[in-house]
């Protein structure tokens, strides 16, 4: 067998393949979908999963009740429909190159499990089990997820904590600079910008502190993806120098849930690895349905974007102004941006501070979805957030605007909420004493929450939303942090990530 002439055979029908094949690189197209499509013209059998048979059996599916059959038809295998079993027609890769083009990366790549996913997988790029990386301490749960799966170790890096709004912005780059000086064995930054809040950190400024101790900077700007695609918006992460950066096409684009890309430009990251860590964590049987969306979501945008973006900038703004004039309502301000750790500020973010009316974000939120049947993004321990997105036309926010009116004159005659001691961020820092990985995947036991003070975590707890842990798995706990959860239940908060949710006990390291 002369295996150089089968190379040379199969790359050549590989060639004429693609050249047969239903797509083409161009920004106009969208490559997934046009793919889709293309099966069902040529009246396509696929003999494979997914079992639905995308449409073209006889048994009706249930869900198709509220999804309709359309989404079942959209749905063909990636493999046996979508491509071919060679994928030499490269849908996928033509749609991700687009998606690269568009964003100003030198490579895009595709999650179906959201930027959960592409978290892990940056951390796993980035770092050796046993290395270093400086982290801000403000990222998602996902982040800490990722140091269990690397085994890496953090040097966390406290983010600037705002008093007036008691809210966490963005870490300062002559802080992350610090600790890097302090921490020469790092190998990378992470940073998450833009916050749930709406506030970006001067992400330029800390690619420049990274890039002067020769480090890459990873960005976890979920909630950013859409600052490529309208100039009205902050500056995007890949814009302003992040080597490697996340975003989620279903928080501020129109991907289905899920949905998530990472990019990366420049030769910090080691793009080798980066796609076989990528291959690691992918599902091996990727829904055509999501990875179309974010094919179509950048086709949509990069063609629509400035003016789909900016229509939801102007409604947020028009949302902002009548809340400006509801008794007892409280906005957090776009003039935050100038301060320490906020560089800029996306206005759709609409944070509204509820203690004047004697509530809690909690209890606010909890009212309006009972009596408005109004969902808000966010409530925490003081304030409510409903995101405003491109799809809100004006009917939508008039709806909110009236069912904040009628939360102010339900709760009018009441007195402002009590002064919660919550604690600053400071105050709730613990001593990272065991590598991550080793704290949760050890030996461990429950505890009751009034004897875990000084043991050692073994889960990250994070109330939910942001879904920011304020333990993590190896910090030795201290009093002001378990008391702060307690405290966080008890007003009718949400947590994610204990072992027990109620927590009335805490895992720990045995």
């Amino acid at each position: 067998m002369d295996v150089d002439q089968l190379r040379k055979e199969n790359e050549e029908k590989a060639e004429e393949e693609q050249e047969r094949g239903p797509i083409k690189s161009d920004p106009g197209s969208a490559p997934v979908g046009d793919a889709v499509e293309d099966f069902h013209n040529r009246d396509a059998l696929a003999f494979g999963i997914p079992a639905h048979r995308a449409g073209t059996g006889e048994v009706q599916h249930d869900a198709a009740r509220w999804a309709g059959p359309q989404a079942f038809r959209a749905d063909p295998g990636m493999n046996n429909g979508v491509d071919n079993r060679h994928q030499s027609w490269q849908v996928e890769s033509t749609a991700m190159e687009l998606f690269a083009e568009a964003v100003g990366a030198d490579q895009t790549l595709f999650s179906t499990n959201g930027s959960t996913l592409n978290v892990h997988v940056a951390l796993l790029a980035v770092a050796h089990p046993g290395e270093s990386v400086v982290m801000a301490r403000n990222g998602h749960k996902s982040a800490f997820a990722a140091l269990v799966l690397s085994g890496a170790m953090p040097i966390y890096v406290d983010p600037v904590y705002d008093e007036r709004w008691q809210v966490a912005h963005g870490v300062e780059p002559d802080e992350l600079d610090r600790v890097l000086a302090a921490h020469p064995e790092a190998k990378a930054a992470i940073m998450f910008t833009p916050t749930y809040y709406g506030v970006s950190a001067d992400v330029k400024s800390l690619a420049q502190a990274a890039h002067r101790h020769d480090i890459p900077l990873v960005t976890d700007d979920a909630w950013g993806l859409d600052y490529s695609f309208c100039s009205r918006l902050p500056p995007s992460a890949l814009e302003s120098g992040a080597d490697l950066a996340i975003g989620s096409v279903h928080k501020t684009l129109n991907g289905f849930g899920q949905t998530s890309v990472l990019s990366t430009q420049g030769d910090r990251i080691d793009s080798e690895r980066l796609e076989l860590v990528f291959e690691l964590e992918q599902s091996t049987s990727a829904s055509a349905l999501l990875i179309g969306s974010i094919d179509a979501a950048r086709r949509q945008f990069q063609r629509e974007g400035e003016e789909l973006l900016g229509a939801a900038i102007d409604r947020a703004l028009l949302l902002r102004e009548a809340v400006e004039l509801i008794p007892g309502l409280d906005l957090l301000p776009e003039s935050v941006a100038g301060g320490p750790g906020a560089f800029a500020f996306d206005p759709t973010h609409v944070s509204i501070d509820v203690v004047g009316l004697g509530l809690t974000g909690f209890s606010a939120a909890d009212w309006l979805r009972d009596h408005q049947r109004i969902h808000v993004e966010l409530a925490d321990h003081r304030r409510i957030m409903p995101l405003i997105t491109f799809a809100d036309g004006n009917e939508n926010i008039e709806r909110l605007i009236r069912a904040l009116r009628e939360l102010a004159k339900s709760h009018a005659e009441a007195d402002p909420a009590p002064d919660y001691d919550i604690a600053a961020p400071a105050e709730l820092r613990m001593e990272t004493v065991m590598l991550p990985r080793e704290a949760f995947l050890g030996k461990t036991e429950d505890v009751p929450w009034r004897q875990s003070a000084g043991r050692i975590s073994a889960e990250m707890i994070c109330p939910y939303p942001p879904g920011i842990p304020i333990t993590a798995p190896g910090e030795r706990l201290t009093e002001e942090a378990v008391d702060y959860l307690e405290q966080i239940v008890a007003m009718g908060g949400m947590v994610e990530g204990a072992s027990d949710e109620s927590l009335e006990t805490f895992r720990v390291v045995a």
